[in-house]
């Protein structure tokens, strides 16, 4: 099984992609033919088109059961069309996985696409929840339905509760501004508190930015921060917010994360006030330890080795038809 998609790139799919491809399910192989890279359109076009060259020479190996492509919307579909085209022209199912948050929005332009891609035999379409596939009821008929895993982690409810952590790549969408702004609300009301947030870099009273983190650094700040902030305009299904509940660490999401938990989180308001008044709820309440122990049961549903089951049984399914 041929994992395709931004797997060497920085985000929550390429982090999806790295995981199922490290725990194939039983009796599986898999690969990975990155689609995608960083540096600009130029970079973004040279690694498509090292991708569709690779995809070619490698289904002519006739070793490959099924091209697991992996899309976003915009130009990360437009991308992986091309790619679909490939592997049905090999004679290869595709497993399609759609991961982004505003694809709903995609197909209100650009529906006739989705659906005639979707509606072909040899394709397989795949969303993170019910809530996806309702949204996407107009244009994809009948996907499976499949959340992204979480993976195997320690959970600790020892942590410093008047520490916030905001983890995600640069990009007005993820709601840094947000928070920015409710860590000034904070400050002029005398509240004592810490902001950890990755992605980008700069100097705001309150916050401590980190830049890009991955690794040990990256755990650190899973580890020790008391609750993760995830004011996101759009998501499809949030890495970080499922690793977040898996490890104990409550959250406070906006409506994006709506499903994902039931009480080891909070949905809030998308604005500066609502967040800096939640914020101050879970510094001055008991609130949060009760929903630190509530993440990892609620995390359970999205564990690696659920979530591989549930990957090996489409696999088959898709194998026997």
């Amino acid at each position: 099984m041929l994992h395709v998609g931004p797997a060497i790139s920085k985000g929550g799919m390429g982090a999806v992609i790295q995981l199922l491809a490290s725990s194939p399910p039983e009796g599986w192989n898999s690969e990975i033919l990155p689609s995608h890279n960083e540096g600009g359109a130029f970079a973004i076009l040279r690694a498509w088109w090292s991708a569709r060259k690779n995809l070619k020479i490698r289904l002519r190996d006739s070793d490959v059961d099924i091209v697991h492509i992996h899309t976003a919307s915009n130009w990360s579909w437009t991308r992986k069309k091309m790619l679909i085209k490939i592997a049905r022209k090999a004679d290869i199912p595709v497993v399609l996985s759609i991961h982004s948050g505003d694809f709903d929005k995609h197909c209100r332009k650009n529906g006739n696409s989705v659906k005639y891609i979707c509606k072909e035999t040899s394709t397989y379409p795949v969303v993170l929840s019910e809530i996806w596939m309702e949204r996407l009821s107009k244009w994809i008929e009948n996907p499976a339905i499949i959340a992204n895993p979480v993976p195997d982690v320690d959970s600790t409810s020892i942590r410093n509760k008047n520490s916030f952590l905001l983890m995600g790549r640069s990009n007005p969408m993820k709601g840094q501004k947000i928070i920015i702004d409710a860590a000034q609300i904070l400050l002029k009301e005398g509240f004592d508190f810490t902001i950890h947030m990755t992605g980008i870099s700069g100097n705001y009273p309150g916050v401590t930015c980190h830049g890009w983190v991955e690794g040990e650094k990256r755990d650190v700040l899973l580890s020790t921060c008391g609750t993760l902030l995830s004011p996101s305009k759009w998501e499809g299904l949030s890495m970080t917010v499922i690793e977040a509940m898996a490890r104990g660490m409550p959250i406070l999401a906006s409506s994006a994360s709506t499903g994902v938990f039931i009480n080891s989180g909070k949905i809030i308001e998308r604005t500066p006030e609502a967040f800096a008044n939640a914020m101050k709820h879970i510094m001055t309440s008991d609130d949060w330890l009760e929903m630190s122990k509530k993440g990892p049961v609620e995390a359970e549903k999205y564990s690696l080795s659920n979530i591989t089951k549930e990957w090996m049984s489409l696999y088959n399914q898709v194998m026997n038809k």
